[in-house]
């Protein structure tokens, strides 16, 4: 078998999946603000090691919005639009750091290795297939959408108007993302994904980039909960 390595400091899939809901307990439970900072900065430093360097300065910055929002007592008197809006970024904030590891295991893994990692954890096929297709067909999805808004722009076709851009982006949108659901079923049934014998020619393994990235993640989050405490 051929062995999943593409040369960057790149965690398997599975240290991703543990990282995601090791990062996903914090939204219940939070840690200490400089804690997350520590956080995000391990995961942005992890985007710019594979080759991510404009994900990495997204991340730092959106982040830098969200940590100096005022406080709910601080806008108490503003006004009910205002007040609503600030609350929907603290929910966000919330969400932050799990949903910024769920990009970075969507950006950084290929889809064999996501089968094979779901594999090592004895996922049925039942459920690990309908992730690879998840996986496969966002990917698709986000193109065709570039495809027509640059159809749109070399006839000199404007979006401002919401009901226009309905009819031209969603209308299309929604009977290409029904062709390409049928394009991957057929791709699917055409490599004998209904044959139970498993065809797997990618493997992953641990290396140092997995210890360091799982077991860094941890200690921040663990350590921010026992700080806040």
């Amino acid at each position: 078998m051929f062995t999943y390595f593409d040369g960057k400091i790149n965690p398997n899939p599975i240290t991703k999946f543990i990282v995601v809901g090791i990062l996903g307990f914090t939204v219940l439970h939070p840690i200490d603000p400089y804690f997350e900072w520590m956080t995000i900065i391990v995961l942005s430093l992890f985007f710019y090691l594979n080759g991510l360097k404009k994900d990495a300065v997204i991340n730092i910055v959106f982040f830098s919005v969200l940590f100096f929002m005022p406080s709910f007592m601080k806008i108490e008197k503003f006004p009910i639009v205002l007040k609503m809006l600030i609350s929907l970024l603290f929910v966000l904030r919330m969400f932050y750091m799990p949903f910024i590891a769920g990009k970075f295991l969507i950006k950084t893994s290929d889809v064999g290795s996501i089968l094979a990692s779901l594999d090592k954890l004895k996922v049925p096929n039942c459920v690990s297939i309908p992730i690879a297709i998840i996986f496969r067909y966002f990917p698709s999805f986000r193109e065709e959408r570039r495809n027509i808004k640059w159809a749109m722009k070399v006839r000199g076709i404007q979006t401002k108007n919401p009901v226009r851009y309905l009819e031209y982006v969603f209308v299309p949108l929604l009977v290409i993302s029904s062709n390409i659901a049928d394009d991957i079923s057929r791709a699917a049934e055409t490599r004998c994904i209904s044959n139970p014998t498993r065809k797997r020619y990618t493997e992953v393994f641990i290396n140092v980039a997995d210890i360091v990235y799982a077991v860094t993640i941890l200690i921040l989050v663990i350590g921010g909960r026992m700080w806040l405490k």
